[in-house]
């Protein structure tokens, strides 16, 4: 069953005549989409579907702190407003970040500095190795890490420290492959080269692993930013988790897939609060129907600093989740046939650029050659 199973079926001959007896002066073709990846007949029924593993449903609504100031007051608040999801962004771990927090029963995801030192990187496994019960995830951007390196000149790129988190780290709940690609790492022209450079992170991630004998372990989380369209943003979760599925099957690995989403602050400058509360809004609804994990909420996405403020912005996944019908292990968007074209041709494209990128010897040879963004033109 779904969302449209109630209605009766039409032809795209009885929806093209309705929508042109509505309409002055107006051929099929202007009603069609046309998009980076391809064109997208409206009235058409998908020819093609991805094929996706089942759906999942959202199970955390999280809040993404940054500053250490106030950090556990800040914790505390955002925990009453009633998220159950935490993540502490390049913070040191000190016992007083956790006072009165019930970490057993929330989510605690750590991210730790590209450059972190082993004693920083020691801290934070020993607190998560205290209690077995704790659950969440500890993670390193390594594509930050190897951006800086280039960057800097150096090629003989030192794994390290990104070796030593999976070594301290006992708890296997923890353990993590992290892919996070951002405006600030590399710049997009479209959604399928951003689908393809994740999908070749992985698979460079992937081979790090094997040739520094690093365990891979069996949780893939996936940091998604979202903007303000919102069937692309449903089609996109949909098509970026068929492709990074295709190369861990590839691979032969099986892990669980996590995704998180969070909305691009990039989008919101120089934007009202209203304006920002919507668009909080909108990605949240694609999070849930698109099949994400986590909704990631921080105080970059608000202009005012107040509590008030962050209360209503933690309220919108919450009354989402606990007062409509999207937030289900059913796929709503099955029958929903731009979106199936959209996400089809969205990950058909991504798949040719990614293939493109391994041909030419993969993600790391081509950030230190600069040949990158010669790929993600087309």
């Amino acid at each position: 069953m779904s969302l449209w199973s109630e209605f009766n079926a039409s032809s795209e001959d009885q929806w093209i005549k309705k929508v042109l007896d509505d309409s002055s002066n107006k051929t099929p073709q202007d009603f069609h989409w046309k998009t980076e990846y391809g064109n997208i007949n409206t009235f058409r029924k998908a020819i093609s579907v991805l094929k996706n593993d089942k759906k999942d449903k959202l199970s955390e609504i999280s809040w993404n702190f940054e500053k250490e100031k106030n950090i556990n007051s800040q914790i505390l608040n955002r925990l009453k407003d009633g998220i159950n999801s935490i993540h502490i962004d390049g913070i040191n771990y000190a016992d007083s970040i956790f006072k009165n927090v019930m970490n057993d029963i929330i989510y605690s995801h750590i991210m730790l500095n590209h450059n972190a030192s082993k004693q920083a990187i020691s801290s934070w496994a020993d607190w998560i190795n205290s209690n077995p019960n704790f659950k969440g995830s500890i993670r390193m951007c390594l594509l930050t890490k190897i951006i800086n390196s280039l960057n800097e000149g150096d090629n003989s790129i030192d794994f390290t420290d990104y070796q030593h988190h999976f070594q301290s780290n006992l708890n296997t709940n923890f353990k993590c492959i992290y892919l996070e690609i951002s405006s600030k790492h590399l710049s997009f022209n479209n959604h399928s080269s951003e689908i393809a450079l994740t999908g070749a992170y992985l698979n460079e991630i992937i081979e790090i692993h094997k040739k520094n004998n690093i365990e891979i372990p069996k949780k893939i989380i996936l940091k998604s930013f979202l903007d303000n369209s919102f069937l692309e943003n449903i089609s996109k979760l949909k098509a970026v988790k068929s492709i990074i599925n295709q190369v861990l099957k590839i691979h032969s690995i099986k892990a669980n897939l996590i995704v998180e989403t969070s909305l691009n602050p990039e989008i919101l400058k120089d934007k009202s609060e209203d304006f920002r509360i919507l668009s909080i809004t909108s990605t949240a609804m694609s999070s849930f129907i698109g099949g994400s994990n986590s909704f990631v909420l921080s105080d970059s996405l608000l202009i005012s600093k107040e509590n008030y403020w962050k209360k209503i912005a933690a309220n919108i996944p919450l009354i989402l989740n606990e007062e409509s019908q999207i937030n289900i292990l059913k796929d709503v968007t099955k029958g929903a046939h731009v979106i199936e074209q959209i996400s089809f041709k969205m990950a058909d494209k991504a798949w040719r650029i990614l293939k493109q990128i391994e041909v030419n010897g993969g993600l790391l040879k081509n950030l230190k050659n600069s040949n990158l963004k010669e790929f993600i033109k087309n």
